[in-house]
């Protein structure tokens, strides 16, 4: 098989519903969905065998944004939302079929930084449930 690998980008990467849906595509400078895998040791049993235990996986949509000062700020619609359970949709690029979608939880982000610089904030929205692996944005 050949090699293959692509840059990230032009993409996509909404939040929320129909109607209310908020693109987070012109400000991002970075995204992606993280798994977090929580699994114990294999249980020995006496036969000398092992069993593996249940692993718990979550997961995140996260990234970086440029911040913006003005009324339609991500920073002020992160903290308006802030709790509330939305779908999200990021295609890491437009001209190829992978699209991950689900449920996050929205959280408050950070604001300021350095004086005279163009600041960027980190998010980081937990999955509620697992995502899914689609060929088009769900929302």
């Amino acid at each position: 098989m050949a090699v293959t690998a692509h840059k990230l980008g032009p993409g996509v990467l909404t939040v929320g519903e129909t109607g209310t849906l908020r693109e987070f595509t012109s400000q991002i400078t970075n995204a992606r969905w993280t798994p977090s895998v929580d699994q114990e040791d294999p249980i020995d049993v006496l036969s000398g065998e092992q069993i593996a235990d249940d692993p718990n996986i979550t997961s995140v949509i996260a990234g970086t944004f440029l911040q913006e000062y003005g009324s339609e700020a991500l920073v002020t619609w992160c903290w308006e939302h802030r709790g509330e359970v939305l779908p999200f949709s990021f295609q890491p690029r437009s001209d190829q079929q992978l699209a991950i979608s689900g449920q996050c939880q929205v959280l408050p982000v950070e604001v300021g930084g350095d004086v005279k610089a163009r600041n960027t904030t980190d998010f980081e929205f937990p999955l509620i449930g697992d995502p899914t692996f689609g060929t088009e944005p769900a929302v």
